[in-house]
C-alpha cells in the first residue's frame, strides 16, 4: 500500500466540529486509497471556506466518482472474502454515498453546501476508515483462507 501522511484539517471557523481527535490524530497515514477522497474534500473546504457559496459541482460530481471507485471493489472484496461485518461496512459506504449524492444534488438545484457539511463528511471519512476499514483490513491480515483468497488479500493490500 501506497502510504501517505495526513493531518486533520486546521483551518477551523467559529462553530466547526472540533471532536475528531480520537479519529484523526496529526500523523495518520492514509493508503492511495483514501488520499484521493480526503484531498478533494480538504480541496472543497478551503475553497468553501474562502469563498462561502462557491459553486462546487463539479469537485462533488468527481467526488462521487472517486468514491464509486473505492467503495465498489472493496464491497465485492468483502463479498467474495466472506467478511463477518461485510452488511454494516458496505450499508456504511452507501451512507456516505447518499450523503455526498445529496450534496452534488442540492447544487444542481442552486442551493448551497454549508462548510460545516463538508467538515461533516471529511469527519465522517475519518471515522470510516479508522473503524470499518482498518476492521476490515485487520480480517485481511489474520484470516487464513485458501490459496485463492490469499491472492485476492494480496491484490487488495497493494491497491
Amino acid at each position: 500500500m501506497d502510504l501517505q501522511p495526513y493531518g486533520q484539517y486546521d483551518n477551523h471557523f467559529p462553530g466547526a466540529l472540533t471532536g475528531y481527535l480520537e479519529f484523526a490524530e496529526p500523523n495518520l497515514n492514509y493508503d492511495s486509497r483514501y488520499r484521493n477522497i480526503i484531498s478533494l474534500l480538504d480541496m472543497m473546504i478551503e475553497s468553501v471556506r474562502q469563498q462561502p457559496g462557491r459553486k462546487i459541482t463539479t469537485e462533488l460530481d468527481r467526488l462521487l466518482d472517486i468514491m464509486m471507485e473505492h467503495i465498489g471493489p472493496e464491497n465485492n472484496f468483502m463479498a467474495l472474502l466472506g467478511y463477518p461485518h461485510e452488511a454494516k461496512h458496505r450499508n456504511h459506504h452507501y451512507y456516505m454515498f447518499e450523503i455526498t449524492d445529496k450534496l452534488s444534488h442540492r447544487f444542481t438545484i442552486s442551493q448551497n453546501v454549508l462548510l460545516e457539511e463538508l467538515l461533516n463528511l471529511r469527519l465522517l471519512w475519518l471515522v470510516h476508515i479508522q473503524s470499518h476499514d482498518r476492521d476490515f483490513e485487520a480480517f485481511l491480515v489474520s484470516s487464513p483462507g485458501p490459496t485463492a483468497s490469499l491472492q485476492i488479500r494480496q491484490n487488495f493490500c497493494t491497491l
